[in-house]
């Protein structure tokens, strides 16, 4: 009976065995497979023999080796990828892990897999030389797709179409689209990079950085027709040479001038101001009257020595123009023109407020309206000098005008200054008519007020050394109305 088992036993065993030996044999390697390849072939071209990955399901050793990284099998039949991974700036390349393929492009999911459609779900657009941070979405608003820039993948090889570019972008501005091209050329990624900026250029690392002024200096106005090679960094290629100075200096126009602004101009390494360094405005010194040009350094400093300079220059130029004035105006003043003037139509170190303050309408007035033929000394400050009395007031109120009237305008007139006091022998002002008679405001009377006895009041002031002509002038004496006035 035992052996009888023993028997069976064995037998069984044997036929498990050789069940095991023939399915081994009849699905080989596809019973340990995970499921079956795709058969997605790829511009129908063959790579390493083979069309696609379903035609080496039986031959697991084509991709799987113990102790070798599947992605370098995986390279044996993509060789364009190989020779991709040796181009530092190509995609694959460009990628964190180039030899983890599966992670973009997993197998064993079907005959019908798409062997991209994980790279296309999960691909960062930033490892390529493109940036999508400005294409993310079109003019209308809505999201971009892959499409939109490129033939729908296995088709192309990747690259752009750069025509989608120009029609993309003429669409929302084909003004700027056509001035753009015409200005440079259609090659878009020669230039872009998707960011907004030029791809990998930075114009700091040219022999010509961009600073001040230049930054904002469009890119065809220097680089016309679109020609980046052989440009002239040299100031006069784009400059023309001010007249100011056309001929008078060197063509080294960065010892004096910096990219931050023609002006102010550089003299000694310094910052240079004509009328604060050398005290001279050329504010009216910048055009001739006479032929419109502008006046040139040299025709001031005829020697060429901008450190020096000789005062009968001045003195040539405005007698040219005006002899008879310049004549009196030497020998009234002198030949030392800077010692008065200093070039902006002022006096030099004069100030007119310590003579006759210049206030109201009076600081609008030329020199000329009051000093004829540029008289100064002897100039009367008297406003009748200038003004004449109104006639409805002829008469009666003198001449001490700056009692009613200001600076600022002739009307409205005021009583802005009364020297002896309104509110005198009584709590409010008093009527003028108490002290100026007959509306005679250039005389008064006391007498309207005060005892009147000629007699005794003469006796009276005689002792007190009062002349009969110096008697009527009571405020003389009492300025403040009180017979004990200071």
């Amino acid at each position: 009976m035992r052996d009888g088992q023993r028997a069976w036993g064995c037998l069984g065993i044997l036929v498990g065995i050789l069940a095991v030996i023939g399915l081994l044999a009849w699905r080989g390697p596809r019973l340990f497979s995970p499921g079956p390849l795709s058969a997605q072939q790829v511009r129908g071209i063959p790579l390493g023999g083979v069309s696609s990955h379903a035609q080496l399901e039986d031959e697991c050793r084509a991709c799987h080796v113990p102790l070798q990284t599947q992605g370098r099998l995986c390279l044996r039949c993509h060789q364009d990828i190989w020779k991709e991974l040796q181009q530092p700036e190509a995609l694959h390349a460009r990628l964190t892990e180039p030899l983890n393929c599966r992670a973009c492009h997993p197998d064993h999911r079907g005959r019908d897999a798409d062997l991209l459609q994980l790279a296309r779900e999960q691909f960062d657009h930033e490892v390529t030389a493109f940036s999508l941070q400005k294409h993310a979405f079109r003019y209308d608003l809505t999201a971009m797709v892959c499409e939109d820039c490129h033939d729908r993948w296995p088709v192309d090889d990747r690259a752009p179409l750069l025509e989608r570019c120009y029609q993309c972008h003429f669409q929302a501005d084909p003004a700027f689209m056509t001035q753009h091209v015409q200005a440079f050329h259609p090659r878009c990624l020669e230039c872009h990079d998707g960011t907004g900026q030029l791809t990998a250029f930075d114009h700091t690392q040219t022999a010509f950085p961009l600073e001040g002024k230049h930054q904002q200096v469009a890119c065809e106005a220097c680089h016309r027709q679109g020609r980046f090679q052989g440009i002239s960094t040299a100031c006069q290629a784009c400059h023309q040479e001010p007249s100011v100075h056309q001929g008078l200096f060197a063509s080294s126009c960065e010892d004096c001038h910096t990219p931050q602004g023609w002006t102010p101009a550089l003299w000694q390494g310094q910052p240079f101001d004509h009328a604060r360094q050398t005290g001279f405005s050329l504010a009216r010194h910048r055009q001739d009257p006479d032929t419109g040009e502008a006046i040139t350094c040299i025709q001031c400093h005829t020697s060429g020595d901008f450190n020096a300079f000789q005062l009968r220059t001045c003195r040539q130029c405005h007698r040219r123009r005006n002899p008879d004035f310049m004549n009196r105006h030497l020998v009234r003043y002198g030949a030392n023109c800077l010692q008065c003037h200093d070039g902006a139509d002022r006096m030099q170190g004069f100030d007119h407020a310590q003579v006759f303050p210049l206030e109201g309408a009076h600081s609008a007035l030329k020199c000329a309206a009051c000093h004829p033929q540029y008289r100064f000394r002897g100039t009367p400050n008297a406003c009748r000098a200038c003004h004449e009395e109104p006639e409805f007031h002829r008469g009666l109120f003198g001449q001490q005008c700056q009692y009613c009237h200001s600076p600022q305008a002739w009307a409205s007139a005021a009583l802005r200054l009364h020297p002896f006091p309104l509110e005198h022998g009584a709590a409010a002002p008093s009527e003028c008519a108490l002290c100026h008679l007959g509306n005679r405001y250039e005389r008064y009377t006391c007498y309207g007020c005060h005892e009147h006895r000629p007699g005794d009041i003469l006796r009276l002031h005689q002792a007190a050394g009062i002349t009969p002509v110096q008697l009527p002038q009571c405020a003389a004496c009492h300025p403040t109305g009180r017979v004990s006035s200071p």
